[in-house]
């Protein structure tokens, strides 16, 4: 969610470098909805063909993209993702005021829980930390508001798709899955051992289902 594109450092260095690969970040794009979003990366992305990996808030800006481009996206790839309200928790982080919204409010053992499954050592919690410090906490008072606001979606789409899910997912409740599988008739699952940030503790086994769903 806080689109800075830091945090895909792990992921990047273990995916094989002839794979042609672009990390766009969310900061780089005007629109704030997450259809205007959508748009924006469409145009970016043009004619060619692309396999879509979308972690957490992502997850519907890869839907919408399923929509604007069609055939042009061969596959997407889910971390830890969404694209409808992934529960409770969601609907309540919208209402935090945009003071909590900065990087030490939330302490260790509290981010070490909810994010990481009890997983993550003090250079991932710093390396999150300074992520939050490169956006306005109005920017992410209106992507936790995007999220709130999140529909279920309707109708099937013949995109074959990706899920990595964490075995201790606290953010994105099974509802919110079943959703996307109802999208996505196609959808195989990959669950891998650990929590939300599993991109982050994991980015060796995320890169390696990235790969096959790139490559088969």
């Amino acid at each position: 969610m806080d689109g800075t594109g830091l945090l895909f450092k792990g992921l990047i260095q273990n995916i094989p470098k002839e794979i042609d690969r672009e990390v766009v970040c969310l900061n780089e794009i005007e629109g704030e909805s997450y259809h205007q979003q959508a748009e924006e990366v469409a145009e970016h992305i043009g004619s060619s063909s692309v396999v879509l990996v979308a972690e957490s808030y992502s997850g519907r800006i890869a839907y919408e993209l399923c929509n604007i481009l069609g055939r042009r996206v061969s596959r997407v790839v889910f971390i830890a993702s969404f694209i409808s309200c992934p529960g409770r928790l969601g609907r309540l982080a919208a209402l935090l005021p945009e003071l909590f919204l900065k990087p030490n409010f939330f302490p260790d053992w509290l981010m070490k829980t909810l994010c990481f499954d009890g997983r993550g050592n003090r250079v991932l919690i710093e390396q999150v930390r300074q992520a939050i410090t490169e956006v306005e906490p109005s920017v992410l008072k209106r992507r936790l508001l995007n999220i709130a606001e999140l529909d279920r979606p309707k109708g099937h789409l013949s995109t074959e798709a990706v899920y990595i899910r964490p075995t201790n997912d606290r953010l994105v409740g099974y509802d919110a899955i079943k959703v996307l599988g109802n999208v996505y008739p196609k959808l195989s699952i990959e669950s891998l051992e650990g929590g939300h940030f599993i991109a982050q503790t994991a980015p060796e086994r995320c890169a390696r289902v990235i790969v096959r769903a790139i490559t088969t």
